[in-house]
């Protein structure tokens, strides 16, 4: 009896030994908003959403894994490398990419990920349409039929135009690899693309590090490792606890009930930096912060008054007092961190005397009266706009601050309707110029401003696909020039992204190309 009590108690003793390995190796993350649609082709322009895609699905190409000058790993957003796919041979006449698929790899279910799935996902993604067809046309693929498959592991790209894009804008979660033999039994007539299922669902068809376990709407998502995947992961699970209060998301981290928590206000991170406890880590983003001013709409129609605005605005103050010094200045409509960025175009200081000459050779000696849109759920947009409202007033523009819901500014924002405005923090993920400025001054969909210069057009359109590198550059140049000249935007700042975790907590990975981190790599000092 007393050899079985012993044998029984190491049982126990073994069991919570690894329960609590088990919850050693779940690292939980605070975040500010719970996910949208989980459709990686039509998703929406949710930031947490398409983070949660990033880590539950793969695509054939990622970005390279490297050290930085300071020991610190980032993905590089200008080198590329296979995830699913084990090799990328480009060919010499640039006009087709073979992608051969890492031999055993399999679905979160056990079905094999092969050349049929990557077919069969890329002609959902021409015959569904959206953003990732169109991100995959404007690298010159020209309709699924360009798609081919050699075999069971090869699939060939045709391009129609050599170009320097296709990676870049394979190397993110539209381009997801999905198992046909889940989804095609929910793709109907009256949903051809099977979107409803997706739209929630991934379940036997995830191909990244991670499956969506459970997720409790509005409280928590729990994702955990895919057995199937090929590659490391360093934790068993991830908790992404919905906690929209930002004091309450740094309560728990300071606690100890979260190991990460994100959208710390930067009010709050300096005393962070000061805390044994937590970890603090800053990366300049090659986001753009900037106001809009339609530039259709009078009185921004009118070049002076742009330029007036634009020598009016606290740069500094806003540096400093807002973000904390929590970003840089944003000194050209290709940001610090891409090719061909320069600051030497750039002209605008506070200056009220400028400013007023400016609005007075425009026709507005006196000034005039408008209504300056910011969204209501960011902090640092309200105490950005209260600074800009007083500076616009030295210079005789009343600007009355109008603040939207989140959502219905963007909404009004994508239809191009706002007047002036505050833009808040657009980037690009393929990290490329013209690739950038097509989306910021020429595409119906996202230049807000309504800019306007067939000039500026013709460089975009003649250099997006374009592989001579000195005309580009050339192209980039004057685009540059014209575009701070004409002061479509005030040029504000390029945020900062900061990584608040414990001090255990090891192994984050920056990617600029995206800002989404990947789970994979993350754990905890005391794992073994």
């Amino acid at each position: 009896m007393k050899r079985l009590v012993t044998s029984m108690t190491f049982v126990l003793v073994a069991f919570l030994a690894g329960l609590a390995l088990a919850q050693e190796r779940t690292l939980i993350i605070a975040i500010a908003s719970d996910m949208q649609n989980l459709d990686p082709t039509l998703s929406s322009g949710d930031i947490i959403t398409q983070e949660v895609l990033t880590n539950v699905y793969g695509y054939l190409v990622d970005f390279a894994k490297e050290e930085g000058d300071d020991g610190q790993l980032i993905g590089n957003a200008d080198v590329f490398m296979g995830d699913i796919a084990e090799s990328i041979e480009p060919a010499e006449d640039g006009l087709s990419v073979t992608f051969r698929i890492r031999p055993g790899l399999k679905f979160s279910n056990g079905d094999p990920i092969d050349a049929n799935a990557v077919k069969f996902t890329y002609d959902r993604i021409f015959g569904q349409g959206g953003v990732t067809a169109f991100l995959t046309g404007m690298a010159a693929v020209d309709g699924a039929d360009a798609v081919r498959v050699l075999d069971d592991h090869t699939v060939v790209f045709d391009i129609s135009t050599p170009n320097t894009l296709l990676l870049g804008n394979m190397a993110q979660f539209g381009h997801s690899i999905l198992n046909p033999n889940v989804v095609k039994p929910h793709m109907t007539e009256e949903d051809p693309w099977a979107h409803e299922w997706l739209q929630n669902n991934t379940g036997g068809t995830e191909s990244g590090p991670y499956v969506i376990e459970s997720w409790d709407r509005g409280n928590e998502i729990v994702l955990a490792r895919n057995p199937n995947y090929y590659g490391e992961v360093a934790n068993d699970k991830v908790i992404l606890k919905i906690i929209p209060d930002p004091s309450s998301r740094l309560a728990q981290l300071r606690a100890g009930a979260v190991d990460i928590a994100y959208d710390i206000p930067p009010k709050d991170i300096a005393g962070l930096e000061r805390d044994p406890n937590i970890n603090v880590q800053r990366f300049t983003t090659r986001a753009v912060v900037y106001l809009g001013m339609n530039n259709t709409v009078p009185p921004f129609d009118n070049v002076k008054v742009r330029q007036a605005i634009s020598y009016a605005i606290p740069y500094d103050i806003i540096l400093d007092n807002v973000i904390k010094g929590f970003g840089i200045q944003l000194t050209s409509p290709i940001p610090q961190g891409t090719p061909y960025h320069t600051d030497e175009f750039f002209v605008y200081e506070q200056d009220f005397e400028k400013a007023r000459a400016l609005l007075a050779e425009a026709g507005f000696p006196d000034g005039f009266e408008t209504t300056f849109t910011i969204r209501n759920d960011r902090a640092e947009d309200k105490e950005a706009a209260v600074w800009i409202q007083s500076a616009l007033r030295e210079i005789g523009i009343d600007a009355t601050i109008e603040e939207m819901p989140g959502a219905a500014f963007t909404e009004k924002m994508q239809r191009r309707e706002h007047g002036f405005f505050f833009a808040n923090q657009w980037i690009s993920i393929n990290n490329d110029p013209f690739y950038h400025m097509f989306w910021l001054l020429k595409a119906d969909c996202c230049d807000y401003a309504r800019y306007q210069n067939d000039r500026v057009w013709s460089l975009i359109d003649d250099f997006t696909l374009s592989t001579d590198l000195e005309a580009r550059e050339a192209a980039a140049m004057e685009i540059q020039e014209t575009v701070l000249e004409e002061a479509p935007w005030v040029f504000l700042f390029q945020p900062e992204k900061v990584m608040v975790t414990r001090s255990d907590v090891e192994g984050y990975v920056w990617h600029s190309a995206d800002r989404y981190t990947r789970f994979h790599f993350l754990k905890r000092t005391d794992w073994n």
